[in-house]
Order: structure tokens, then C-alpha cells, then sequence
């Protein structure tokens, strides 16, 4: 029997930019997985309120139609003055 954790693919989140000093001390090139559907440790509170309405759109399938790659989407944190680009990539 498949556990439905192994249906659900995994989302790798990528910080790809830092504008200023993020204050939780992300850095860039930071990797923090979704694992069929568990939320990965060491991700701050902002950052995961951000980054899980799009992982859960690539985890089931869905995509998010202005981005050129359907696997993949970037999203920002909300603190617009230390901005944190997050990319976050679907595996098949």
C-alpha cells in the first residue's frame, strides 16, 4: 500500500536574492525541502507563511500560468525593505 506522502512531490525553496539584511539570518543559496508534503525545519515563520500557498499549488499539480517554467515560481517575503526572494521548484 503507498503511503500518500509518497504521492505528493517534492518542492525545493531556494533563497535566490537578499535586498538589504534579512533579519532571521536566511543567506542565499539557503535550500529547504518539502518532503512529500512535510514542511522542511529551519525555515522562519515568514518565510513559510509566503512560500506555502505556491509550494502547495506545485504539489498538486497545479502551476502558476505569468511564470516561463511550470515547475518552478518566485515569491518574496513580506518585509519590503529586507527583501527575501524565495524560488520554489517542483520535482517530479
Amino acid at each position: 500500500m503507498t503511503h500518500p506522502s509518497e504521492k505528493i512531490p517534492d518542492v525545493k525553496v531556494t533563497v535566490k536574492s537578499i535586498k538589504g539584511k534579512c533579519a532571521l539570518g536566511h543567506k542565499v543559496g539557503e535550500e529547504f525541502l518539502f518532503k512529500g508534503g512535510i514542511a522542511p525545519g529551519g525555515l522562519c515563520t515568514e518565510g513559510m507563511l509566503t512560500v506555502i500557498p505556491a509550494a502547495r499549488t506545485l504539489m498538486f499539480g497545479g502551476t502558476h500560468f505569468w511564470e516561463d517554467d511550470p515547475d518552478a515560481i518566485s515569491v518574496c517575503c513580506p518585509d519590503s525593505k529586507n527583501l527575501v526572494v524565495f524560488e520554489i521548484r517542483r520535482f517530479s
